[in-house]
Parts: structure tokens; sequence; C-alpha cells
């Protein structure tokens, strides 16, 4: 394990009970972490990205929360999966969140939460032990402005608090580690044309990780990974059967809407 592995999965707490594992295993593998994905999802959830949401993941028995970041129109990292407001908000507002300023995009009534800044979230998860994902989006006007400002926030951030930071664009990956070096990154890879090579992908070139999508989640894509030293996350996972076969091939952890279904289906 690298010291950035070490960092990220001893940050989350103590290990969780065993996990199954078949012939296909790891020999000593460890229950894989639990990711609240956006915090939690689903019916009667809290709003996605939302401090209700981190919450109710540490209520759940999270190890860790994955979130999304932009950046607002006045400059700061916000928590927020869409480009604009239109899905969090029903339809009320459909403004772009880089053109909201902060102290207004502070205001917009989320069902009854905000969207926090990134700042807050960790503050949050660094009081409830919570690891972070911190995925930064590339569906945005200026991805230098992403990298640069969520550089400058972790470079100062707790070093002592296990953050890693994953995006779909290898490119933005590299300039955070120039800009923050200290910093483990995770290289997301969803099912495309180019899966194969960007799971092939030299760490040098993104990452120490790779966020693999459930669909291509495949043993013989895991194995390449494991085989090059590389920490294995999978999303989303909801399914407690496919939860415990991805455990059972070793997987580092399982990034989830339902944490406490999951983390029930490993015991």
């Amino acid at each position: 394990m690298t010291w950035a592995e070490l960092r990220f999965r001893r940050g989350a707490g103590a290990p969780g009970p065993a996990a199954p594992r078949s012939s296909a295993g790891r020999a000593g593998a460890r229950a894989p972490l639990i990711i609240g994905h956006r915090g939690v999802r689903g019916e009667g959830a809290p709003p996605e990205n939302t401090l209700a949401a981190f919450e109710e993941a540490a209520a759940q028995g999270a190890d860790a929360i994955e979130l999304d970041v932009r950046v607002c129109g006045s400059g700061e990292v916000v928590a927020l999966h869409d480009p604009d407001l239109a899905r969090v908000t029903g339809g009320a507002d459909p403004r772009a969140a880089a053109a909201l300023p902060w102290d207004e995009l502070r205001r917009v009534d989320l069902g009854g939460e905000r969207v926090p800044l990134l700042a807050e979230a960790l503050a949050f998860a660094r009081g409830r032990r919570l690891a972070v994902n911190v995925e930064m989006k590339r569906d945005v006007p200026d991805r230098a402005a992403v990298v640069l400002a969520t550089a400058r926030l972790l470079r100062a951030w707790d070093p002592r608090h296990a953050v890693l930071v994953s995006s779909f664009d290898p490119v933005m990956l590299a300039s955070l580690g120039l800009m923050a070096p200290a910093v483990p990154r995770a290289l997301l890879v969803h099912r495309s044309r180019y899966h194969d090579a960007a799971v092939r992908l030299p760490p040098v070139l993104g990452s120490f990780a790779a966020h693999v999508e459930r669909t291509i989640a495949s043993p013989e894509r895991i194995a390449l990974l494991q085989r090059a030293g590389r920490v294995v996350n999978v999303w989303t996972v909801n399914d407690p059967g496919e939860a415990r076969d991805l455990a059972a091939l070793g997987v580092d952890g399982l990034i989830t809407d339902a944490p406490r279904r999951i983390r029930d289906a490993l015991a």
C-alpha cells in the first residue's frame, strides 16, 4: 500500500467487518470502505450534497462521503452536482451556479437545505471522522478555475484528514497533482469507447486510484488494476448481492446511495 492509500483508509476510522471472500478474492482482504454517494440519495433522503445528506450518511455507518464540486460566480468552491439549480430545486430555480455569487447561491432553498461550501463540508466530515472523496466536475465554464480553487483550499486543509480528489478528466487530476501533490487522486472511469484505455492510464497521468462504474467493474478489469497497485473503488453500488460480489474481489471501496443497506450486506 502507498502512504496515500493508508492515509485515506485509516482516516475513515476503524475497519469495518470482515468481508466475505470467494476464490477470486485477495487473501487477507478487508471489507471495502462504504462511501456515501453525495451523502445519501433516494426516496425520503435529505437533498444530495448537503450537510443533512452527509449527516445521514454518517448515521447509516458510512466510512466516507463523496461529493461534487464546482466554482460559483464569486470563486468559492461549492458542493453541487449539476451546472444549474433546476433539478435540485424541483424546477423552481434554473440559474447556473457559475453565474451566482456565493452570497446569492447560499440563500437558494434546496428543500429546507442549502448548497454548502466545500470548506464547510470538509469541516463537517472531519468532525464526524468521515473521509471525503471530492469530485471535481468537468462540465464547467473554466476547468482550470475549479482545479486552482480546489488545490488552494486543500493545500491549506488539515493534512490529518483523509481527502481524495477524483475526476473524469485526467488533465484536471494531473494539474491538481502539480498544485497539491500531497493530495491523493482518483480517475473516474465510466462505460464508453475509451474505458479500457482509461483504466490503463499510468498513475503519473492522473491518480493512484481508479473509480470504476459498476457496469464495467468486471473481475478482469479489477484484477488488472490491482496488479498495477491501484486502489479500486466502484460506483454506484446499491444492490446487496453486487456489493458482496465486489467485496469478494477485494475492491477497496463501494460508492453507494444507501450506506446502511450496503453495510448490512457486508456484515
